[in-house]
């Protein structure tokens, strides 16, 4: 009988087993199904089958609810777990306001975000990014209601959009003024001389600013001040460069230069060598590749000429700079920066324009002519101005007179971005610049 019954338990133990579809616990080598020794105590069907019919039992509770995630008081399914190479790689294509945001996650969200290498592979990013969804451009712009202010809107916005939206820039010592001048951006940061005598390094994302040490300086008659700012890799440094141009006692000896350097690092000025090929214009000066370039005017055997002119950074040393075989005609030439290159707008009256392109900086063969650009046939517009940025497409962004304009090379038209009636009444300058997570404050967040 006791054969009889263990054979009965075994074989709807086995049934129960299949319908659960799982399968028997193997057994040792040394145990043999079917000796008595090795079974629980016996027990008769009947209570085989009461057993079967028993709700499952804690243990089998247990089971379910470990394989399956654990939920807070609230009911909430707590967050996927990432690698950190995915998260690190999604924050980088984020833009800088949803960072700053982001930061509050958690500790370790905020200390990746300010991590010195994160913020330069999210620049290096926006940089390069083909869309421009990370770029934006600067616009010094008079208003009749508002007066004079710095206003701020999407490249991309410029390229694609029929209507373009600006917003203001708020920065320390702001005053309707039109002495508050541009000076250039490098990394997201921007530098703006107020009044002449005045400059501060600014992030318009992170609405941080910093103001750099007074230098004593009050404008006189006959005298003006050139301002270039950049970026010096050797030491990661950012410097402000001050040209003070004044006139000579003698009218044919012109104009000298006084020319002090600011930097980061030191967080003070000093003086430099002076301005070896004349003074250069009223432009700031055009950052590229680690040094600063001005549009000279020289004098050559009691003629004038126009030169260009760049200051090396880290060597603090300056030199000229060829310029591209222009052709019979060439007039008047302004410098700009197209995707981080040197360029150059050269005017041939009001018949068309030319934009030279250097591709590698300082080696006169690879000046590259972009684009020749029509005189336009939108009245009251004479002069074209800088050249700033350049789409996909091709298509071209210019400042011309006082107002931007678009021109396309493929289809030979020209279009003007149309910004809100109340916007600005005209336009002093344009600067573009990305948004990056660079502060004015901080020293060494390239290493």
């Amino acid at each position: 009988m006791l054969h009889s019954s263990v054979t009965v338990i075994r074989t709807n133990k086995f049934r129960e087993m299949e319908n659960q579809n799982q399968e028997p616990t193997p057994t040792q080598p040394n145990q043999r199904l079917g000796s008595p020794s090795q079974e629980l105590p016996s027990t008769s069907s009947n209570e085989q089958t009461q057993k079967r019919n028993r709700p499952e039992s804690p243990q089998r509770k247990s089971d379910d609810s470990a394989q399956s995630p654990k939920r807070s008081r609230n009911g909430s399914l707590p967050p996927p777990s990432f690698p950190q190479e995915i998260i690190f790689e999604i924050l980088l294509n984020l833009p800088v306001q949803s960072l700053l945001r982001f930061r509050c996650v958690s500790k370790p969200w905020k200390s990746l975000i300010a991590d010195n290498f994160f913020i330069k592979k999210h620049l290096k990013r926006a940089q390069n990014d083909p869309e421009f969804s990370k770029k934006r451009v600067l616009i010094n712009t008079t208003s009749i209601q508002t007066g004079s202010s710095i206003k701020s809107c999407s490249l991309k916005s410029i390229f694609e959009d029929p209507n373009v939206n600006t917003s203001e820039i708020e920065y320390p010592s702001k005053k309707a003024s039109r002495y508050d001048w541009i000076v250039g951006s490098c990394n997201g940061l921007i530098c703006i001389a107020i009044r002449e005598d005045t400059v501060l390094l600014l992030n318009p994302t992170l609405r941080v600013s910093k103001r750099l040490p007074d230098l004593g300086f009050k404008k006189r008659r006959g005298c003006y001040t050139v301002y270039g700012f950049g970026f010096d890799a050797s030491v990661d440094d950012y410097k402000v460069v001050r040209v003070f141009c004044y006139q000579s006692k003698g009218f044919e000896d012109g104009y000298e230069s006084i020319v002090r350097v600011y930097s980061m690092r030191t967080n003070c000025w000093r003086r430099i060598q002076d301005f070896p090929f004349g003074v250069p214009f009223s432009e700031a000066g055009k950052h590229v590749d680690g040094t600063l370039n001005w549009a000279v005017l020289s004098r050559q055997y009691r003629d004038f000429s126009c030169t260009i002119v760049s200051l090396d950074l880290a060597q603090e040393t300056y030199k000229e700079v060829t310029q591209p075989c222009y052709g019979n005609g060439a007039g008047e030439r302004i410098l700009g920066v197209l995707d981080g290159c040197l360029c150059v707008l050269c005017s041939y009256g009001r018949l068309y324009a030319e934009v030279w392109v250097m591709k590698e900086y300082g080696k006169r063969e690879s000046w590259t002519k972009l684009v020749t650009i029509p005189y336009t046939p939108i009245p009251g517009y004479e002069m074209f101005l800088t050249p700033l940025s350049v789409s996909k497409s091709g298509e071209i962004l210019l400042r011309f007179e006082v107002n931007m304009l678009l021109y396309n090379p493929e289809k030979n038209m020209f279009r003007v971005p149309m910004f809100p009636y109340d916007a600005f009444s005209y336009i002093d300058q344009q600067e573009v610049y990305e948004e990056s997570l660079v502060s004015p404050t901080v020293v060494n967040q390239h290493r």
